[in-house]
């Protein structure tokens, strides 16, 4: 079976498989009973991935705006709350990009400088030193935890990470590898 069949006969169980590794336990320790599950619901079943793909990035961000506030009302009163919602779609969202299958089927290649740094506190804190090292460090807020993380906050982190990520020339969306990934244990 070529590459291209398989993804097309496929795509619901890929949609599960990539939400299933891309959010996790540790993902979304914390944040309360039923989480875990609902996510994964919601981001292989009700999330419309193809609905993603835009010109601009301002087209993006309203797409994903909406997404995340769905996001929020399955995640619930209790969990669901902005800064967990867009985190959990940027990592799905990023990861769906970074697999040949999914990106090939959905076609997201085009939106790649559109995608966020998915933030948690690894992220923040990353970024944080790096505007100290640039001496612009009140650009950004201070990190408090990704549930009390607002949309303005949130604005400022992705705003300077387009900047950062522009000196090392790439997408913001990479920097999650660098301040996330290469983290110590």
């Amino acid at each position: 079976m070529s590459f291209n069949r398989f993804a097309a006969n496929h795509r619901s169980d890929l949609r599960y498989y990539q939400a299933r590794i891309s959010v996790t336990q540790p993902t979304v320790r914390g944040q309360g009973r039923g989480v875990l599950a609902a996510s994964h619901h919601f981001l292989a079943v009700d999330f419309q991935l193809g609905g993603m793909r835009a010109t601009t990035e301002r087209s993006y961000i309203q797409r994903l705006d909406r997404a995340t506030e769905a996001l929020q009302r399955a995640l619930g009163r209790t969990s669901g709350s902005f800064g967990l919602a867009r985190k959990l779609l940027n990592i799905y969202i990023r990861d769906c990009f970074y697999s040949r299958m999914l990106c090939s089927q959905y076609r997201l290649e085009s939106i790649e400088p559109f995608l966020e740094v998915p933030l948690d506190s690894f992220v923040a804190k990353g970024l944080i030193a790096e505007a100290e090292q640039l001496g612009q460090f009140r650009r950004l807020p201070t990190w408090r935890t990704i549930k009390g993380l607002e949309r303005e906050e949130s604005d400022r982190f992705q705003s300077f990470a387009s900047e950062l990520a522009a000196t090392r020339k790439h997408d913001r969306v990479h920097l999650d590898v660098t301040l996330w990934g290469a983290r110590k244990s």
